[in-house]
């Protein structure tokens, strides 16, 4: 098995530090080198509006400030991630927006802001005339399976016979779907969030493990040629060991480890697989660079998890 070398590991960490956002530097910091969370924190809270969801690009693709699900969906993952509790103040005020912007006649959330087309934004966040309902499938699984799983996570702060309701309704609905990972399999890892959420009733967790077990071996992209193309590789989907799913994949995990490791650029990143095409030019290399400090920052995460650098 490959292994990231301390010199490797040093260039990534230099490129976060040098490259990265302020965000993803502090979330270097607190991951890698025993930093405060608070730090973290603050530069998280640069993220979030007034109204209380998160915008102002959290989410690269998107550049509106204004907030969106999408967006407040990583910013509340990002909290559970750093074990805040229910009554920390962003975890109150995200909560709120979530509910208050539930639409409760579709049964769902819209993904980006309606204000999404006067900015700079990634091709597949373009609207026009509902079009990007119909592409995320009217959101039933995206954001809404990843914003329900932070949902159970901090259940205190919404209303118990709701929060049953809408986790019914997505379930069913992931049971259901005829192809789970279709497209990029964001839906699958959403699916996935939502299943290994704290306080999910367990009754839910097992239809979702049953389905997403029954899914991975078939989705998941087994051919290395592929993997330098936006698709459903082993670690989307099992992102540690112990990830739901880890035991179905474990050669392909360990061989897209391997592969990652050869992946890394000279200058110590790891690069997106998709672009925004002709699509705002002049914005995208600003863009690109903000996704390769993220992707770099997960890939060093995700190789650390399985042990895969060296010590």
């Amino acid at each position: 098995m490959e292994q990231l070398s301390r010199e490797a590991f040093a260039r990534a960490r230099r490129f976060i530090l040098t490259q990265g956002r302020p965000l993803e530097r502090a979330l270097f910091g607190s991951r890698f080198e025993g930093a405060a969370i608070e730090q973290v924190l603050d530069e998280l809270a640069r993220f979030q509006n007034e109204d209380g969801g998160f915008g102002r690009a959290l989410e690269p693709d998107s550049r509106t400030p204004s907030s969106s699900v999408l967006a407040t969906g990583i910013g509340l993952r990002m909290l559970r991630e750093l074990d805040c509790l229910a009554d920390h103040p962003m975890v109150g005020k995200a909560a709120a927006y979530l509910r208050t912007t539930y639409d409760d006649e579709v049964q769902g959330w819209r993904a980006v802001s309606p204000d999404t087309n006067s900015f700079p934004h990634a091709p597949w966040w373009h609207d026009e005339d509902g079009s990007l309902a119909q592409l995320f499938d009217e959101f039933r699984i995206i954001p809404r399976a990843l914003i329900l799983g932070s949902l159970h996570h901090f259940s205190t702060l919404v209303p118990v016979g709701w929060l049953e309701e809408v986790t019914e309704e997505t379930v069913r609905y992931i049971e259901m779907v005829e192809l789970l990972g279709e497209g990029g399999g964001s839906d699958l890892q959403y699916a996935i969030s939502l299943a290994e959420a704290k306080n999910l009733p367990q009754h839910y967790a097992k239809r979702l493990e049953a389905r997403i077990r029954e899914a991975i071996p078939s989705v998941v992209v087994r051919d290395s040629t592929q993997w330098d193309s936006y698709c459903i590789t082993p670690l989307r989907t099992v992102s540690a060991p112990q990830s739901l799913g880890a035991d179905l994949i474990q050669d392909e995990l360990q061989s897209h480890l391997d592969y990652q490791i050869t992946r890394q650029t000279p200058e110590g990143s790891w690069k997106p697989t998709w672009s925004w095409g002709r699509t705002y030019p002049d914005v995208w290399s600003k863009v690109e660079l903000e996704w390769c400090g993220h992707l770099t920052l997960e890939a060093l995460t995700q190789l650390n998890a399985f042990e895969r650098i060296e010590v």
